[in-house]
């Protein structure tokens, strides 16, 4: 995936991608390095900041998220909403889930509707030496996730439960069935939006919409992809000359041991894939993979169904119905889908909010591009794995051993790319490493461009334990990992630093505002209920969620309001009843009877200051034993970070690490606001300093 401007689709002719942003701006125009973008307001219907064409996973992801950020789209879908019901994507990966979990409740309902898959198992089936030859679980836990699984849950669950979100937080979305898209009469303006003609696909009523970005979430047969072909865009690449069929079948009945295990059975007939299914119908259902000789024109429902319970025989396997079949030539898709639009959407919505420049939507294909490359490549070895085994087996099933040494070699070498453990972005304004570093996979340490590892921690204000990961909206999270302040003159630096973060000159001066309380029907949000729906209910008899920061806080006189783009946790590994925090911490977060000054403290919070001092067992003790089997402070221990020396370590709204010091003092807070000041956009009357001094801001 790659972004593009009107202006750069002339700089990437080249590029592979499976999804498209237009930001709608005139060719050959582009914009100051630190111009805010401007922001468009009217009243009309038929305006949108972003136009997303296409429901699935990709765009839907774009809206929610979007939408978490107080910006509403618009989606439309050429397809009618029946037409997302049943079979497609299978199941969301730990990455995918991680980043699905800082949204909260939509990751709830999936877990609880989905089917959890921690197991796997490889058999040979050969009339009287039919056998188990291994087993293992999915994912190993060294790669550190607390979702340690894949989630089986078919696509149009996770959409639905996505629309739903949407519609809790942008009040009179929907999306746009049978709406298709036709073309865009670029605008002749920077500042400008362009016109998109859509198409009614019942009706072939024609509209004209206008949208400042237009995201193409549409697939490999991209409609807006192909509107673009002549600036040089196109999906490159071909297709494996292999036919695979995938089915899902329903109300199974089996003496076959494995059907709750993902699970590979090879027999001289060929091999089929068997993947749990979440019920489908209330029924239960697993999902089979076999790859065909035919052509994927050729290939049928019914050949593909003789095939599997010839494979399983002497295992017998039947089922009442096929609720959803295809033939297909390989290929990623959802949870690939789901982390490229999260990526391009927080960083779209910071652009729109005007308070970061325009530049940062580059840096989701110099992110993404790579990451989908080598996933690419990693799926066609893996169909060409298979292929070889499959004709090995029904050439000489005695004589295959070869081919499935490689077939565990690379599945083992590539499940942490395949969770998503060991992807690290490169340096880019959005990520401050000095050089290109990889994860450790299977060793304590978080570094810049990688994901952040799980933790539980204790919130100070009233002792619940809570993960230290926060919920998405759209803002980066600030971690003074401080260690033990009792020593070393902890306490003191700490207080020093909140003294200097408090000037007139700190980014939380410069940047940003201070976030009002949110109206009461966002802050708690209503769950939908269809059990009376005739009448409201009243309002003691309203189910809701909420997420803890959303309610105002009792002390919040005294401490002000929340940052808009800064999110802080501070972190000691002193307990919660330490006497150091009773006698000494605990005057600073609750600083008496006074109001708060007109700057807040943004350290000395009760409810972001929190103790490290959950003990666990390692994940890491088979990997790297060194670390220990015990880890006391789990977060200073998985992070890397010496609690003797402390870090300071921001956290992107994506959840991957922007930027670590060594240390938690001034100089190594430095080092945080030279990061941001590459990419915010100040206050106008700060621009104006500048530009005095010699900076042109316009």
């Amino acid at each position: 995936m790659q972004y593009y401007t009107a202006e750069d689709v002339n700089f990437y002719p080249d590029s592979r991608d499976t999804a498209l942003l237009l930001k709608c701006d005139a060719p050959g125009e582009t914009s100051n390095i630190h111009s805010p973008l401007p922001m468009v307001q009217t009243s009309s219907e038929d305006y949108t900041d972003v136009l997303i064409v296409g429901a699935g996973p990709a765009g839907l992801m774009m809206a929610m998220t979007l939408a978490r950020m107080g910006i509403k789209p618009s989606v439309i879908d050429a397809a009618g909403y029946d037409s997302h019901q049943y079979g497609r994507a299978d199941a969301l990966q730990p990455r995918s889930m991680e980043v699905m979990q800082s949204f909260g409740t939509p990751l709830d309902q999936l877990i609880a509707m989905g089917k959890k898959i921690f197991g796997r198992a490889f058999w040979e089936i050969s009339g009287a030496s039919t056998r188990r030859t291994a087993l293992a679980r999915f994912f190993p836990p060294f790669l550190d996730f607390e979702k340690d699984y894949a989630l089986a849950v078919r696509q149009g669950l996770i959409e639905q439960v996505m629309i739903y979100d949407i519609e809790r937080h942008c009040e009179g979305f929907e999306v746009h069935w049978n709406c298709e898209f036709l073309d865009i009469e670029l605008s002749t303006t920077t500042s400008g939006s362009s016109t998109v003609l859509v198409r009614e696909t019942q009706t072939g009523r024609t509209r004209k919409l206008t949208a400042k970005y237009v995201v193409a979430a549409d697939g490999g047969r991209s409609s807006v992809r192909r509107w673009a072909s002549p600036y040089g865009i196109k999906l490159e690449g071909e297709c494996l000359p292999v036919t695979w069929c995938v089915l899902d079948a329903v109300n199974l009945r089996s003496n076959y041991p494995d059907l709750e295990r993902l699970s590979v059975l090879r027999s001289s007939k060929g091999i089929v894939l068997v993947i749990p299914r979440e019920p489908i119908d209330g029924k239960p259902s697993a999902r089979f993979d076999i790859q065909l000789a035919n052509s994927k024109q050729e290939a049928t429902r019914e050949e593909a169904a003789q095939m599997i319970k010839d494979i399983f025989h002497p295992y017998e396997i039947d089922w009442d119905e096929i609720n959803w079949w295809s033939a297909y030539e390989a290929g990623l898709g959802l949870n690939t889908a789901l982390l490229e639009a999260h990526n391009l959407a927080w960083k779209m919505g910071l652009v729109l909010k005007g308070v970061a420049v325009t530049q940062i939507l580059s840096t989701y294909g110099l992110e993404r591009h790579g990451v989908a490359k080598e996933l690419i490549q990693m799926d066609r070895r893996l169909v060409e794995i298979y292929a070889g085994l499959e004709k090995q087996s029904i050439d000489d099933f005695t004589d295959a051993s070869g081919w499935l040494s490689t077939l565990h070699t690379f599945q083992a070498s590539h499940y942490a790319y395949q969770a998503g453990a060991s992807i690290v972005y490169p340096r880019t304004p959005l990520t401050a490493s000095r050089k290109r570093l990889a994860v450790k996979v299977g060793k304590p340490g978080v570094i810049p461009g990688a994901r952040t590892r799980p933790a539980i921690v204790t919130r100070l204000s009233d002792f619940v334990p809570v993960p230290v990961v926060s919920r998405f909206d759209g803002r980066f999270t600030l971690y003074f990992l401080v260690g033990d302040l009792s020593k070393n003159n902890g306490l003191e630096r700490l207080v020093n630093l909140d003294t200097f973060l408090r000037r007139p000159r700190s980014i939380f001066s410069r940047f940003g505002s201070n976030l009002v309380d949110k109206p009461n029907a966002h802050r708690l949000s209503s769950i939908a209920t269809n059990s009376i729906p005739d009448r409201a209910l009243p309002q003691g008899r309203v189910l809701y969620s909420y997420i803890y920061d959303d309610i105002p806080q009792t002390t919040k006189r005294y401490h002000g309001a929340s940052h808009s783009i800064f999110h802080t946790s501070v972190i000691t590994t002193l307990s919660t009843t330490n006497t150091f925090v009773e006698e000494n911490i605990t005057k600073l977060i609750y600083p008496g009877s006074q109001p708060c000054p007109h700057q807040a403290s943004p350290i000395f919070r009760p409810q972001h200051f929190f103790s490290d001092d959950i003990p666990l067992v390692s994940p890491y003790r088979q990997t790297a034993p060194e670390a220990g089997a015990i880890f006391e402070h789990p977060m200073h221990n998985k992070w890397g970070v010496d609690p003797d020396v402390g870090s300071i370590v921001v956290v992107r709204p994506d959840g991957h690490v922007a930027l670590k010091t060594v240390g938690f003092g001034i100089e190594e807070w430095e080092e945080v606001e030279s990061y941001f000041e590459g990419f915010l956009i100040p206050h106008k009357s700060e621009r104006t300093s500048v530009k005095r001094k010699g900076i042109g801001y316009q």
